[in-house]
């Protein structure tokens, strides 16, 4: 069993671990281990997201249990009518439960009771067949829109999804 609630500046430091360990376990076999390593530290997760969570336009929710471990978040920065969903990270262990889909329904159907005519959209890497199957799932569609990125020459494509405010469900 778990529950949803909105984070708070006290949630950093779970945040910021969070988003590491899932981080690494989304990536390890789609992305170069040098990117991994230089992308992914817990001290800079921590600063990142002391800065974010205060920060007015950045929305985040956090997943909890029955005892309050922290399990997984969704993060969202808004702007104007345009919501961009930047992270959704659950803990390896407690990934296909449905937290990430509760995650993403919840913070979604908050926006919707709070804005009319809200748009959706989210980065993902090109090759992460899992999580663009996840997002398909929850009603998202790619629409040809790529950002692209270089390290190491080798280069690193997200792709843009968007997401229409009807059926959350």
């Amino acid at each position: 069993m778990f529950f949803i609630r909105q984070a708070c500046p006290e949630d950093v430091a779970d945040i910021a671990s969070i988003h590491v360990k899932s981080w690494h376990a989304a990536y390890v076999d789609l992305l170069p281990k040098s990117y991994i390593d230089h992308k992914n530290s817990l001290s800079e997760k921590t600063k990142m997201w002391g800065k974010l969570i205060v920060h007015p336009n950045v929305n985040v929710w956090l997943a909890y249990d029955a005892h309050h471990h922290h399990l997984g978040f969704i993060g969202y920065f808004a702007e104007n009518n345009n919501y961009e969903i930047t992270t959704l990270y659950v803990l390896p262990d407690y990934q296909g439960l449905g937290i990430g889909s509760t995650l993403m329904k919840t913070s979604l159907q908050n926006i919707l009771d709070a804005t009319l005519n809200a748009r959706f959209y989210l980065w993902v890497l090109a090759t992460n067949a899992a999580a663009i199957n996840f997002y398909k799932k929850l009603g998202f569609i790619e629409n040809g829109e790529n950002s692209e990125e270089y390290y190491d020459d080798i280069k690193i494509v997200d792709i843009k999804m968007v997401r229409q405010t009807k059926h959350l469900t």
